[in-house]
């Protein structure tokens, strides 16, 4: 978005003209600020558009579960910052609209088999292909890559416990919230879900020049 690269500048060249540093300092202050504020307003977009759907603790505990697994898996990243905003906001809300309002139509044995499924397939696709590139993480190391991995099938083996746990207690809307976020990160590591994802970010990109 146009408004946070502009904030990130300012804020970097201020900090930059106090601190007396020069333009290659400029440089990292902006790229540090553009997270900052980028996360700022990521995280307020979604929980103001979680409110407004009344889907708030779902969409809460998606975003959560699936960045935990995202910083260690990787996923596709789209170009602009605006795009990714709104795609994410909007497979947030979706999944946490899922889990608020069909949490109660579905029986425990139904919970058990998706998390069976889930928790299976995320084993084999993590094991394939995380941890996934990104313009902003380049893991060429075999050891980085390897720990990666590892800290993928540890956080996957994490997230079985808690979910069944629970499950046993009946705790459906917590348990489907869990394992959406995990179907989409894993989507996202996996050459479908990027084929996926860059046609709906061509398809944004087209419909922003025809407006």
């Amino acid at each position: 978005m146009r408004f946070v690269r502009k904030w990130s500048y300012s804020c970097a060249k201020y900090l930059s003209h106090m601190l007396e540093e020069d333009h290659q300092k400029k440089a990292v202050y902006y790229y540090g600020f553009q997270i900052a504020i980028g996360s700022a307003v990521k995280i307020i977009s979604l929980i103001a558009a979680s409110i407004v759907f009344g889907v708030l603790i779902p969409a809460l505990i998606i975003s959560i579960s699936f960045t935990l697994l995202r910083k260690v898996a990787g996923g596709f990243h789209m170009k602009t910052y605006g795009k990714c905003l709104v795609v994410t906001i909007g497979l947030f809300i979706a999944a946490a609209s899922l889990a608020q309002y069909t949490h109660q139509y579905w029986s425990v044995r139904d919970i058990v088999v998706l998390i069976t499924l889930t928790f299976i397939t995320g084993i084999y696709l993590l094991i394939k292909y995380a941890p996934k590139d990104s313009p902003n993480r380049l893991i060429t190391d075999l050891m980085e890559r390897r720990r990666f991995k590892i800290l993928s099938i540890i956080y996957m083996i994490i997230w079985l416990i808690l979910v069944f746990v629970l499950t046993m207690y009946e705790m459906k809307m917590y348990t489907l919230a869990l394992c959406f976020s995990v179907m989409l990160e894993i989507f996202g590591i996996t050459p479908v879900g990027h084929s996926f994802f860059e046609k709906i970010e061509h398809r944004l990109a087209l419909e922003r020049k025809t407006s």
